[in-house]
């Protein structure tokens, strides 16, 4: 594979094609950009398909879920200078995001908000992205923090043990993601509701389907990133 460096800010020098299909992902933190950026510029063919991010830093301040939906609809109305497709309600919107410490009433009001738009999903993680990170090293039912900070500092132990390199590009494999995928559907006892229970995550799903569009079947070896 050919391989080339890159920094996060160049995250919209490789879009779609005017006849591929554009995700625009939202997300509350860092490391979930890291992770799909390294999806986007891995695995995903910019004729076929291509990520397209919604940042904090291009729209509105806040990582509540309806600064969420206030996000995605300054992003529609006033799409950064830099960017080549005109983003509509239209397309396909994902949101990523953590429980954490925000108010519970806003996720049903963010899931309306996806139903709403024509192409749009929610993708929780309960109680943060560490859970979908902590799956692609071991099972679910071995978790044991009860709050978002342990569950940080708990992946991080986990990150060690394992031997793993820098994150994200060590967990990139492709059997690293079908075996976190795996995991993410055995953890997920309530597949019919849209809120996760305590240690598991929604993200598998989202995966599931940028997959469809990927080139996994072709092996990572020391992906680079800057």
């Amino acid at each position: 594979m050919e391989r080339k460096r890159f920094k996060i800010q160049d995250y919209n020098k490789r879009e779609a094609f005017e006849d591929a299909t554009r995700f625009f992902i939202v997300y509350e933190g860092d490391k979930e950009l890291h992770y799909f950026q390294m999806i986007n510029h891995l695995y995903l063919p910019p004729k076929k398909a291509s990520i397209i991010h919604i940042l904090e830093k291009d729209t509105v301040i806040g990582s509540q879920p309806k600064k969420l939906i206030e996000r995605v609809k300054f992003f529609i109305e006033n799409p950064p200078k830099d960017l080549s497709v005109t983003p509509t309600e239209d397309d396909k919107f994902r949101f990523v995001l953590d429980v954490d410490d925000h108010p519970k009433e806003q996720f049903p009001e963010l899931n309306k908000y996806c139903k709403d738009l024509k192409d749009a999903n929610l993708y929780i993680s309960n109680f943060c992205f560490e859970v979908w990170q902590y799956l692609h090293l071991d099972e679910a039912h071995k978790i044991k923090s009860n709050t978002s900070a342990e569950m940080k500092t708990e992946v991080g132990a986990k990150h060690t043990e394992s031997k793993m390199k820098n994150f994200p590009k060590s967990y990139l494999e492709k059997d690293r993601i079908e075996k976190a995928i795996e995991r993410a559907k055995i953890a997920d006892t309530n597949k019919n509701d849209f809120f996760p229970v305590e240690k598991s995550t929604k993200v598998y799903l989202l995966m599931e389907e940028l997959l469809n569009y990927s080139t996994l079947n072709k092996e990572v070896n020391n992906p680079e990133i800057v």
